[in-house]
């Protein structure tokens, strides 16, 4: 499936909308969007209702990003993520050091 990745702002808030695989192919795009993003005091949520497959390149661009979001005093959480990228963020042990939310709107509420 192609891959698709694209940032909006609501105020103060970055969302970043990906679709379809989030493989070793589209790791590198998706990195490249959220790197710029990861500002001193940034807030970014990535939503990924639409990311059905994820591999460990594509954990690897979001694991990435959220270093480098701490390290500037950012911030960057995942939002409904499909059941296969829960499972694997789950299996991983990402969701113990990204905050994942079940929804988009659970995530800007920060709960």
């Amino acid at each position: 499936m192609d891959f698709s990745v694209s940032a909006s702002c609501e105020g103060n808030l970055q969302i970043v909308t990906s679709h379809g695989d989030l493989d070793v192919q589209a790791a590198p795009q998706m990195l490249a969007l959220l790197m710029p993003l990861m500002q001193p005091g940034s807030q970014t949520i990535i939503e990924m209702s639409g990311t059905q497959f994820m591999d460990s390149s594509g954990l690897a661009s979001i694991i990435e990003a959220a270093a480098r979001a701490r390290d500037v005093d950012g911030y960057l959480c995942i939002a409904a993520p499909s059941g296969r990228v829960e499972r694997v963020l789950q299996i991983t042990g990402v969701d113990t050091l990204i905050d994942v939310f079940d929804s988009l709107e659970s995530a800007k509420l920060g709960r």
